[in-house]
């Protein structure tokens, strides 16, 4: 083997599912690492940061309306759009050689007030297009065996379509498909005289009520 020889992992997001009984909601997804110089991989201290590359899909217009108060007005979506970051997830890769597979852990959120969250809950259906940006430190067997420290190259990346399913899936089982949003202390005092008032069983029942 040449001394010259250099780790050159390359990843690919290969699937995903739910974990709901973490402490908070969790999409798994796997990740398959392959590395051509056949080299053996003590591990890889993975960091990806996950975006949602909202203007890769195509939107009817009923989702447009409902867009519209994160990219503006809907005529002109998805020109208006950019990526809205979902997380930064880091791992430890195990060991490999020519090629292996690890899990990536995304906790996710039903806050409407993060953009991510409000533009999944706004998808009825298809997929969410994402890219993972992945940096990190390989450490890696080189000539003689002798351990050796490289860079995960910042141009490396990883693209990967998650089905809208399976977020409501998710958000479903764990909140009862409800979202969250933060109201001031002084709001939910109104809110709370509203509903004693009105004699209404919820705030979301009160806040349902004063919309109509």
């Amino acid at each position: 083997m040449s001394e010259l020889a250099v780790a050159t992992p390359e990843f690919a997001v290969v699937g995903v599912e739910p974990e709901p009984t973490a402490a908070t909601p969790l999409l798994l997804f796997t990740v398959q690492v392959t590395d051509e110089s056949n080299l053996e991989i003590y591990t890889i201290a993975l960091t990806a940061q996950v975006q949602l590359d909202a203007d890769r899909r195509a939107y009817d217009p009923a989702t447009r309306g409902r867009l519209q108060d994160l990219f503006g007005e809907a005529a002109r979506l998805p020109a208006t759009v950019g990526p809205l970051q979902i997380g930064r997830v880091a791992t430890m890769v195990p060991s490999f050689t020519g090629a292996g597979r690890f899990t990536l852990a995304l906790p996710i959120s039903a806050d409407l007030e993060l953009a991510a969250a409000r533009y999944l809950a706004s998808l009825p259906d298809g997929t969410a297009p994402l890219t993972f940006n992945f940096n990190g430190t390989i450490f890696y067997a080189g000539a003689d065996e002798r351990l050796q420290v490289t860079l995960v190259p910042w141009s490396c990346f990883a693209r990967y379509r998650l089905p809208v399913s399976v977020w409501h899936g998710l958000v479903e089982q764990r909140h009862a498909g409800c979202g969250f949003v933060r109201l001031q202390s002084e709001t939910l005092e109104l809110l709370r005289r509203r509903r004693v008032e009105r004699g209404l069983a919820s705030l979301d029942a009160t806040i349902a009520e004063a919309l109509r």
